[in-house]
C-alpha cells in the first residue's frame, strides 16, 4: 500500500511540476511584428519552408534562405513582403558571410536580429557501415555541422546586441544512434556545439538563450522513400565485387523496404507540431533549452537515451 500512495503521489508531483512549467512557459515577449527579425536556413521545403509562412501569417519579418531559385521564387510566391528571401549554400563559408551582410541591409537602423534558425539539412543514408565511405560522412557534416557552426559564429554579434534566439534544429537522432552514414553522428554534434554555447553565453553574460529541437520522424523530403532508396542504391552501387556477394540486391531492397516501412509507420505528417516549437523557442519569455517532438521522440527515442547502452543495443531497429 505504501508503494501505491508513493507511486501515486510522485505521478501527481511530476503532473503538477509540468502544469506550473507550462503556464510559465506560455507567455510571449511583447512586440514580436514591430522591430524584431527572424533568421531561417533551409527554407526550400519541409519545416524551413512552413516555419517562415507560419511567422509570416503571425506578422513577423523574416529573412529566409533558400538553397535554390526555385525554393526562393516558390517561397516569394506565397508569402507577403515581410519575408525577405536569399540564397545561402551553408557548406560554402562565402556564401554565409554574403547572406550576412544583405541581411545587415534589410534590417531597418532601429530594427535587431532577433532569431536565428538553424534548420537546413541533409539525410545520406547509405546502408550499413560496409556500404558507407568517408565522403558520405563528409557530405552530411558539411551541411548538418559545420553549416550550423559557420551560420552561428557568422551572425552570433548580431544575437549578441538583441539578446535574441539562437534555435538549433537537431533530431532525436541526436540522441539515439541507430545507422552509420553522417546522419546521426552530425546531429550528435549539433547537440554538443549547442550545449556548448548555451554554457559559455552563461560564462560571458550574455542574454541570447539558445534551443535544440529535436524532432522525431516527420513526412518530409528528407523521410521520404524515394530519398531513402536513392541514396542507399547509389551506396550498394559502388561495393566492388566481392562486397556483393557479400551483401547480395537482395539485401539492399529489403534494407530500404525495412527502414522505409519504419520511417512510415512512425513519421508524423503535420509539421506545424514542429514550428509550433520553434516559434516558441524564439518568442516564448522562458524557452526550452531543449523541445522533444514527435510521438515517437517523446515515447521511444528520448526515453530509449537514458537506458543502459545494452538495452539500447537489443531495441535499436
Amino acid at each position: 500500500m505504501s508503494f501505491l500512495l508513493t507511486l501515486f503521489g510522485l505521478t501527481v508531483g511530476v503532473i503538477v511540476a509540468r502544469m506550473i512549467e507550462y503556464l510559465i512557459r506560455r507567455p510571449y515577449i511583447d512586440n514580436i511584428t514591430k522591430d524584431k527579425y527572424v533568421f531561417i536556413t533551409g527554407c526550400d521545403t519541409g519545416f524551413g519552408n512552413k516555419l517562415a509562412k507560419q511567422l509570416d501569417i503571425m506578422g513577423v519579418h523574416v529573412i529566409a534562405a533558400c538553397l535554390t531559385e526555385k525554393g526562393r521564387t516558390d517561397l516569394d510566391d506565397v508569402t507577403s513582403d515581410r519575408v525577405k528571401t536569399l540564397i545561402l549554400d551553408v557548406t560554402d563559408h562565402e556564401s554565409v558571410l554574403r547572406a550576412y551582410e544583405e541581411l545587415k541591409k534589410i534590417i531597418p537602423h532601429k530594427a535587431a536580429l532577433w532569431g536565428v534558425v538553424n534548420n537546413a539539412g541533409i539525410s545520406n543514408l547509405a546502408g550499413y557501415l560496409e556500404w558507407t565511405r568517408r565522403e558520405d560522412y563528409e557530405k552530411v557534416l558539411a551541411v548538418n555541422l559545420f553549416g550550423v557552426v559557420d551560420v552561428t559564429l557568422t551572425f552570433l554579434p548580431l544575437l549578441k546586441e538583441s539578446s535574441g534566439r539562437l534555435v538549433n534544429v537537431a533530431s532525436s537522432a541526436g540522441r539515439v544512434s541507430a545507422l552509420p552514414g553522417g546522419y546521426c553522428e552530425s546531429k550528435f554534434a549539433v547537440e554538443a556545439f549547442s550545449d556548448a554555447v548555451r554554457r559559455e553565453r552563461k560564462h560571458f553574460g550574455y542574454l541570447f538563450k539558445v534551443s535544440i529541437i529535436e524532432p522525431g520522424f516527420f513526412a518530409t523530403p528528407l523521410a521520404s522513400k524515394d530519398n531513402l532508396s536513392r541514396s542507399v542504391t547509389a551506396a550498394w552501387e559502388r561495393l566492388s565485387d566481392v562486397q556483393k556477394k557479400e551483401f547480395p540486391e537482395s539485401m539492399l531492397h529489403e534494407f530500404v523496404d525495412e527502414k522505409s516501412s519504419l520511417i512510415s509507420s512512425m513519421a508524423t505528417t503535420d509539421l506545424s507540431k514542429v514550428t509550433d516549437v520553434i516559434e516558441h523557442a524564439l518568442f516564448s519569455k522562458w524557452p526550452k533549452t531543449r523541445y522533444a517532438v514527435g510521438w515517437d521522440a517523446k515515447m521511444v527515442w528520448v526515453p530509449m537515451s537514458y537506458m543502459p547502452s545494452w538495452i539500447q543495443d537489443r531495441l535499436c531497429p
